[in-house]
């Protein structure tokens, strides 16, 4: 039975990898090896940004099962996109195409196979198809939720943008014309290729096996899938399940674990396995590094398992290291690539910096008997102490946490906890102290507004059409507000009562903290906004006008004006910048 629960821990089924692929760089790209001994191997073309960011950890797990089925596998970032440079005067279409033929190359050579299939999702489909097109070796295609025209593909993005930033109320700031997803900003160059990228079929090897995993109600996807038999390809169709919930679902990470096994299972019914000889195999392996002219990049697997990627200045020794932590399941790029951003501009700085994922985030695989809800987890803040200690085992310079939302959380607990933390960049903590009362799950589901937007919603014409079609889980709504309304309570009389109510000694387990990171003279800079709730957060915990900051010298808030809770705005990504800047100055200076 599928599980579309948030979130499913795959490490706990049997033959999946406890451990990071092989990571290789190709020509200023950046990918992962699965390696296996068959002779048909698979190259794996992703979705473009948001969609991409959001199928990481399922891609993962269909590239660990097919290796664990005998086929070698190779994901890897597009020219310019992920963790891949970037590419001077812009990236073009067929620059993913040329990608994804060079993958193949390298997983032939790593590996020795001789026939590749490719499995390309939404846009990635279009890729998979072209590459294929030029390869002799082709063995067959999977197709998962294909989009082949980039003008139809163009228009679904701008609906997909509008839909996102309606009722947020902000000015986005982004460059006029941008095609834009979910603060994801496509090359310009780019968007302007994809206009004239239409894929035909016609071509295809007659009996060629393809597997077309078809959006439910989608019938362009079924339409494909009957063009394709009649143009003589070997068709099997399977539906997409759990597609909508996982691009929907980076924050609580459901894997439709089910077709994870259909994808599987039509390989090894369809694709003879075989196997190439031990000495067409390279087990040599160099780390993997990627470098332009400010900086260059390292990826480290800590512990035998959490996948990271150092950034270092190449001009000087690091003033100090910043570890980037996960918010919520997002990979360690950052929602809109902001991790692989900050790093790169912080490089150009003199400060270096890790991007990490922790345990069953992006590309690193869950404990073998691991917890299934690993955000706010004790085991997750396990994973920052480790990753502290293996930065510190490599770096003498100061090291700082940084984080959005939950990953503020962890940044803020674990600093407390370690004394070679020297500072720390909380940003859009929408929990300072986690209610033990609390449902993690669904905490992470509801996506907490303002009591204001709330109320602002409730009035609307739109709210009131959305509720009668059954759109707005009412239940979830009320819940919600309620608890808003309780925070406003119990903020007025806990100053009074103290620790006889559970806001009180919430308080004080906050307060204690903050006065031991104050005895350490370390750092804290709070940012939050006006439209996700971190704000009243702060409100809550320091009073109304915020005066209870006054009680931590070494505390900073900063008011971010303008933006979401995901920093999306162009602008107020360059204020963080400042703000990463400066907090090391700060710790700097106190050494």
């Amino acid at each position: 039975m599928q599980s579309n629960l948030a979130p499913s821990n795959p490490g706990q089924r049997l033959g999946y990898s406890t451990c990071p692929a092989t990571a290789v760089t190709m020509d200023g790209m950046l990918g992962h090896l699965h390696p296996a001994g068959g002779t048909t191997g698979v190259v794996l073309c992703q979705p473009w940004g948001f969609d991409a960011l959001c199928t990481v950890k399922f891609h993962r797990l269909i590239a660990e099962d097919l290796a664990r089925r005998g086929y070698p596998v190779i994901r890897f970032d597009y020219p310019g996109e992920g963790d891949s440079l970037p590419v001077e005067n812009g990236a073009h279409f067929d620059a993913w195409v040329e990608g994804a033929v060079r993958a193949a190359r390298e997983l032939r050579e790593r590996t020795g196979c001789t026939q590749i299939l490719y499995y390309g999702m939404g846009i990635g489909a279009a890729v998979a198809l072209r590459a294929g097109q030029r390869d002799e070796g082709l063995a067959g295609y999977v197709l998962a939720a294909p989009a082949l025209n980039g003008r139809r593909y163009l228009r679904e993005v701008a609906l997909r943008e509008k839909v996102i930033e309606d009722g947020i109320g902000i000015d986005f700031g982004y460059p006029a014309g941008s095609t834009v997803l979910a603060s994801f900003i496509m090359d310009p160059a780019l968007a302007a290729d994809m206009k004239s990228v239409s894929v035909s079929i016609e071509t295809l090897p007659a009996g060629l096996p393809t597997l077309v995993l078809a959006r439910p109600e989608n019938g362009t996807d079924r339409e494909l899938a009957d063009q394709l038999g009649r143009s003589g390809a070997s068709v099997h169709m399977s539906d997409f399940t759990g597609y909508g919930a996982m691009l929907d679902g980076v924050v609580t990470s459901p894997m439709p674990m089910s077709l994870i096994d259909t994808i599987g299972d039509w390989f090894s019914q369809t694709i003879a396995v075989g196997e190439t000889s031990d000495a067409a195999r390279s087990d040599a392996h160099a780390p993997a590094v990627l470098s332009a002219g400010a900086f260059t990049e390292l990826v480290e697997v800590i512990d035998s398992r959490l996948f990271g990627i150092f950034c270092a200045p190449n001009s000087e020794i690091p003033k100090a290291v910043i570890i980037f932590l996960n918010m919520a399941y997002a990979p360690h790029i950052g929602w809109g690539g902001l991790w692989v951003d900050m790093a790169r501009r912080l490089a150009q700085r003199g400060i270096a910096t890790l991007r990490v994922d922790l345990s069953n985030i992006g590309e690193s695989p869950a404990r073998p008997a691991g917890e299934q809800q690993v955000v706010y987890s004790s085991e997750q803040l396990s994973d920052v102490h480790d990753v502290i200690r293996h930065v510190r085992s490599r770096n003498a310079c100061p090291i700082l946490l940084a984080g959005i939302c939950s990953g503020a959380h962890s940044a803020l607990y674990a600093a407390g906890d370690n004394p070679e933390v020297g500072g720390i960049i909380s940003i859009n903590q929408l929990r300072l102290v986690l209610d033990p009362d609390e449902d993690v799950d669904s905490l992470l589901m509801a996506g907490a507004r303002p009591l204001s937007d709330y109320k602002r919603r409730a009035f609307s014409l739109g709210t009131y059409k959305r509720v009668l079609s059954g759109e707005v889980d009412i239940p979830k709504a009320a819940k919600n507000i309620a608890g808003h309304a309780k925070d406003r309570v119990s903020r007025q009389i806990s100053p009074y009562l103290g620790g006889l109510t559970k806001l009180g000694r919430m308080r004080g387990q906050l307060f204690g903290l903050l006065r031991k990171l104050e005895a350490r003279k370390v750092p804290v800079a709070f940012l939050s906004c006006r439209t996700d709730g971190s704000l009243e957060q702060q409100r809550l915990y320091f009073g109304k006008s915020l005066a209870g900051h006054s009680a931590f010298p070494g505390l900073k808030h900063i008011l971010l004006e303008n933006t979401d809770h995901t920093l999306s705005p162009p602008a107020v990504r360059q204020q963080l910048i400042e703000i990463l800047e400066d907090t090391v100055h700060q710790v700097t200076r106190q050494i």
